[in-house]
């Protein structure tokens, strides 16, 4: 990897406001590598999804002569760890990961970023991971994009290439045995931050994409800087800027330059939020190189919130969603208020303390919104759940009122009307439908008039015409 040619891109500036919770915006400029590793892929993009496409490169074609990571998984299993089993038997299917991107981001010890050219497959990730190119770099990240589960192929690649702990694994490929005590998942190194999105692929405006983001913060063994591997288990694309997560710059001041907005998924969001940062601050706070993913989490999570709130107010009632919002949402709160994991270095640092108190303030209002939504909500439920015996209640009582003197009335008559006996000793038949119509009008005067007394005792007015009747024939509104 060595004479690499690299190329310089446009630095963009930033401005904040000095009275803001977060660090006053830095800006960089990105040393991009421009000497690619010839794998032969080539991406595909299109307006809603990043469709990656490589070649199925099975494992077999890596001429290893063994798996690494696998055996050491099940050398823990054989000594006890019996809650990696899943994990086993994940990694024994041998398969590459399909529409994968793993972009890599170095901070040198200078406070300098560099990034690295895009990698699509877990053979040049392993090639890479073992060239000696980290001479110099204080932070390293590993940002790898795909959809759904991580292939074994990559959990091989990465788990083998920087020795990390297999329980970050378990969570990533939805296995149950990922569960273990609150203090050892506290102490862990890594975290688990649950996203949403709008999904603008279905008809109804709150539908929303849930996905995991996981987090592994691995110090190095100089104790000098660390490396951070990121896992987004989507492709998804949004129409978002970096910048609407920081404040604008003063009225006359200099502007930063216009950069055209473009889908972006949250890998690369966040890949240029490192643009607008202070990077010798990202070397000794691992949050606050996190803290732009939880602010991007927390501002998707209240836009889908908001959309329900609108959607409800609409419609005058409780619209068609997607559930477990609040969950999510307060799961990543105790996260920022542990700090992301008590694992991770530089709690001591004024930079963490300021990060950790804005993005409990924002999740914190963000978990009290969710929940006046959803109490909201449940109170509408039992509203409409009351009409709705209301209602049915109504409607008993209006067959009750049309059939009870028909009954009466037959049973006085006893049907014997002269066209039906012939005899005309008998009553006519006009004279029991007249009997009905008048027993009828008289339930309905006397419910009436009971309830206009009823409403005057009650609440010291005179019902009117329309109320008085509408109680009388089983209205559920009212009075």
């Amino acid at each position: 990897m060595a004479n690499l040619d690299t190329a310089t891109s446009r630095p963009i500036a930033h401005h904040s406001n000095p009275n803001s919770h977060q660090h006053p915006e830095r800006t960089h400029t990105f040393d991009v590598v421009e000497q690619r590793i010839d794998s032969g892929f080539k991406s595909v993009k299109s307006f809603a999804r990043r469709q990656t496409k490589s070649s199925p490169t099975s494992l077999q074609e890596w001429a290893l002569p063994s798996r690494p990571y696998l055996e050491y998984v099940r050398q823990l299993i054989a000594a006890g760890w019996s809650n990696l089993q899943d994990l086993d038997d994940y990694l024994l299917n041998e398969t590459a990961q399909s529409e994968l991107v793993v972009s890599v981001l170095d901070i040198t010890q200078g406070g300098a970023p560099k990034r690295w050219p895009d990698i699509h497959n877990e053979l040049d990730l392993k090639r890479f991971m073992e060239s000696p190119n980290r001479g110099g770099v204080s932070v390293r990240l590993y940002m790898a994009e795909y959809q759904s589960c991580p292939a074994s192929g990559l959990i091989e690649t990465l788990g083998g290439g920087l020795k990390l702990d297999p329980r970050f694994f378990q969570w990533s490929i939805h296995s149950k045995g990922h569960v273990f005590t609150p203090s050892m998942r506290h102490k862990a190194p890594y975290v688990s931050l649950g996203f949403g999105i709008l999904d603008a692929s279905t008809a109804r405006t709150t539908d929303a994409e849930k996905f995991k983001v996981l987090v592994y913060i691995q110090p190095d063994e100089d104790g000098n800087g660390w490396t951070g591997v990121f896992l987004f288990s989507t492709h998804t694309k949004i129409n978002l800027s970096p910048r609407l997560l920081s404040d604008p710059p003063p009225f006359r001041s200099e502007l930063p330059p216009i950069t055209p907005l473009r889908p972006k998924s949250i890998r690369e969001i966040y890949l240029e939020s490192f643009e607008s940062v202070d990077l010798a601050q990202v070397a000794t706070s691992p949050l606050y190189g996190v803290s732009f993913l939880l602010r991007l989490d927390c501002f998707l999570w209240n836009q889908i919130i908001t959309a329900i709130r609108e959607e409800d107010h609409r419609i005058h009632g409780i619209s068609d969603t997607t559930i477990g919002h609040a969950e999510e949402i307060k799961k990543t709160l105790d996260v920022v208020k542990r700090g992301g994991s008590y694992g991770w270095s530089g709690k001591d640092e004024p930079i963490t303390r300021e990060c950790k108190a804005a993005l409990e303030e924002d999740f914190q209002h963000l978990v009290e919104q969710t929940n006046l939504l959803w109490e909201t909500r449940e109170k509408m439920s039992a509203v409409r759940q009351r009409d709705r015996e209301a209602r049915w209640n109504s409607l008993t009582n209006a067959f009750t009122y049309l059939f009870a003197p028909v009954t009466i009335i037959a049973g006085v008559y006893g049907m014997n009307v002269s066209e039906i006996s012939g005899s005309d000793s008998n009553p006519r038949i006009w004279q029991f439908f007249v009997a009905v119509l008048v027993f009828n009008i008289l339930m309905l005067l006397g419910l009436s008039i009971s309830n206009w007394i009823r409403v005057q005792i009650k609440h010291g007015r005179t019902a009117g015409l329309k109320e008085t009747f509408a109680f009388a024939v089983g209205t559920p509104n009212a009075s």
